[in-house]
């Protein structure tokens, strides 16, 4: 469906005026928010940017490529902690792209307010607010996504052409979004649906067979990692969970009491139920199930509590929201959601206690160090703070790579490689203190495996172990 004709020159500015406002505003609320420590994800986007040899991650294929165009853009270092800025400007770029597409794709269709209330929710919902806030692929992949959808009922050739590209920037950053040239390609009129999709396709393929050309077909395996999800006969519940989730941050049991989780899932859950009643079905029924239900299904069949697994289909929900005819209770809801992320994930984001840890064992950290630990905790940021270039070997990441068989081999290949090249190796995390409950990060990934902090002895070479810190220690022979 195409929109009408164009707005009288006045009300055009005063729309443009309005969301520049609520740029403003989302910018600051994610100034806000934005957390003491990158997130791990991010964390390892950027030591890969300085370490991985040019080889992008198949899940993720133009994440990388994007980061290290940035950093020479912006004249960042050669260090991780040097791109940390590089890497959150991506965000925040994508946020505003999301917001400000989906804010013209609804004032399209409904006229000023629907536009307005779109772009607001966009920065009101906790998960993209988060993914906007931090170092991650999913704001860059949201803002593709919504322009490229946003397209689909436009007029034009130029509007098909960017619809393409940006449905392949959408899979380039996020292979999951895939799924988006379903919808899309309903969203698209007959003549126009074979080229814009034929594209997308075409380009993501030739992006990918690029990359199995220069680094070989066993580069594909990188596009997982290892875990197996459990509790799978909870998935309908997690789902829900990380649903509401995506609208008001919830922590998860181990990072908070019941309460407190309780609390906030039922928030979240509150909200989600107050905008689907706000909502309106946007598009035509076959384009609204495309959309939504293989994001579902996906959801529910891989960690659906995580937040991220629902930020695909935010835009519908707001886009919905913004054409219904409840706009008190959705505007209503909005600013409550804003009130929430003050309330409740920035004090989460500025926690720095972790941070803290880190950059009291720094000190200990040479160049070149191989840093064994658990993994997933303020042991992996340990060269990012000291800024070192250190070696990590998390065992979260070799237990589930090489399987708790070979785990001690991969160990022990990693220790004599360091002493052949005359590092030194530290274990962090995996002296006494690491059977303290309160710092379960790492080991409750590890215990599904069958490795806990009783028996992970078993899996290091012998050899003196010499405190050097508080849980920091040198491994000699």
């Amino acid at each position: 469906m195409q929109g009408g004709p164009p707005p009288p020159p006045d009300r055009a500015g005063r729309f443009g005026a309005v969301i520049l406002l609520i740029q403003l505003g989302g910018l600051l609320l994610a100034a806000a928010v934005t957390p003491s420590l990158v997130n791990g994800d991010g964390l390892g986007y950027l030591k890969a940017s300085v370490e991985r040899g040019g080889a992008p991650y198949p899940g993720h294929l133009g994440y990388l490529p994007l980061l290290r165009l940035v950093t020479r853009l912006v004249g960042a270092g050669d260090l991780p902690a040097d791109r940390l800025w590089a890497g959150r400007l991506i965000s925040l770029a994508g946020g505003v792209l999301a917001s400000v597409a989906l804010g013209l794709w609804a004032r399209r269709r409904a006229g000023d307010q629907a536009g307005w209330l779109a772009a607001a929710g966009m920065w009101a919902s906790a998960g993209a607010l988060g993914a906007f806030a931090d170092v991650e692929t999913y704001g860059a992949a949201l803002g593709a996504l919504t322009l490229a959808l946003a397209l689909g009922d436009a007029p034009g050739r130029l509007a098909s052409a960017v619809a393409a590209v940006a449905a392949s920037a959408a899979i380039l950053l996020h292979v999951e979004n895939v799924l988006l040239l379903l919808p899309l390609g309903l969203c698209l009129s007959a003549r126009r649906r074979l080229p814009v999709v034929g594209a997308a396709i075409l380009l993501v393929g030739v992006a990918y067979a690029a990359m199995v050309a220069e680094h070989g077909p066993g580069w594909l395996v990188g596009a997982g990692h290892g875990f197996v999800q459990t509790h799978r006969w909870l998935a309908v519940v997690t789902a829900l969970y990380g649903a509401g989730k995506s609208l008001v941050f919830a922590p998860y049991p181990y990072e908070a009491s019941w309460p407190v989780v309780v609390g906030c899932s039922a928030l979240g859950l509150a909200s989600l139920t107050a905008l689907t009643w706000c909502w309106r079905r946007p598009l035509s029924r076959a384009a609204t199930w495309a959309w939504l239900v293989p994001y579902a299904l996906v959801g529910l069949a891989f960690y659906g509590s995580d937040a991220e697994r629902w930020l695909f289909v935010l835009p519908l929900l707001w886009l919905g929201v913004a054409l219904g005819s409840r706009r008190w209770l959705a505007w209503t809801t909005t600013a409550l959601l804003v009130a929430a992320e003050l309330a409740i994930l920035r004090p989460v984001a500025r926690d720095h206690r972790a941070r803290d840890r880190a950059e009291a064992a720094a000190p200990l950290v040479r160049d070149g160090d191989l840093i064994i630990s658990p993994g997933h905790g303020w042991d992996e940021y340990l060269g990012f703070v000291a800024r070192r270039r250190t070696r990590p070997f998390p065992l979260v990441y070799h237990a589930a790579l090489h399987g708790r068989a070979q785990l001690a081999g991969a160990i022990a290949e990693a220790v004599a490689t360091a002493r052949n090249e005359h590092r030194r190796i530290l274990l962090v995390r995996l002296g006494a203190a690491a059977t303290v409950p309160e710092d379960p990060l790492g080991w409750k990934e590890l215990a599904p495996l069958g490795i806990t902090a009783a028996n992970v002895r078993d899996y290091l070479p012998s050899g003196l172990q010499i405190r050097l810190g508080p849980d920091v220690e040198e491994l000699q022979p």
